[in-house]
């Protein structure tokens, strides 16, 4: 069970109902499970919250391929079984191949890669382990992906570890319908 309990409508102050029934329509008025589960408890931050999270996950232009990948990379780093959970299947089914989901998360060498991969992967890494990106890999960045893709891109990176965090910190369970392997931390 994740550190906090589930958010109910009555426990939520009058001010931010309003935000609290919109992220839970769909849901019938309680989250369960992911990072809504523990963001809900701020009902107005998690509404804005997701609307960015939306526009980079389903509006965005730049390849699907690509951000899954982004996605399993920052999820590896962080060690978030969570998001991996998730997005390890996402990221096969959009053409990512299983040698290379696999060597991400068993931390193996990596299959040869396609250029696009390179980029986003030594970009992600480089940032987590340096806390930069140094010119020639933000070059390489630049140039597979464009200047508008490569900011997209590196806000989506952004926004899933503060997704980790908060699903790591929480502790947030993975849920009993998991494909993947988990994580080996």
């Amino acid at each position: 069970m994740a550190r906090l309990p589930n958010v109910t409508r009555d426990q939520v102050p009058a001010e931010f109902q309003e935000a609290f029934d919109e992220l839970t329509a769909e849901t019938g008025g309680v989250i369960t499970g992911g990072p809504g589960s523990i963001t809900i408890n701020s009902p107005e931050m998690a509404r804005r919250r997701a609307h960015l999270t939306s526009y980079l996950r389903f509006e965005s232009t730049f390849p699907k391929k690509i951000q899954e990948l982004a996605i399993i990379t920052t999820a590896r780093i962080m060690d978030c079984q969570y998001v991996w959970n998730a997005h390890a299947p996402a990221a096969r089914r959009q053409g990512v191949s299983d040698a290379l989901v696999d060597a991400i998360r068993d931390k193996r060498p990596l299959p040869s890669l396609g250029p696009d991969e390179s980029a986003i992967i030594n970009f992600a890494t480089e940032f987590y382990q340096t806390h930069k990106v140094s010119s020639n890999t933000f070059q390489a960045a630049l140039g597979q992906f464009g200047a508008q893709h490569l900011v997209e891109l590196t806000t989506l990176i952004g926004g899933y570890a503060q997704t980790c965090f908060v699903l790591n910190a929480f502790e947030v369970e993975l849920p009993e319908n998991r494909t993947e392997p988990v994580l080996p931390v």
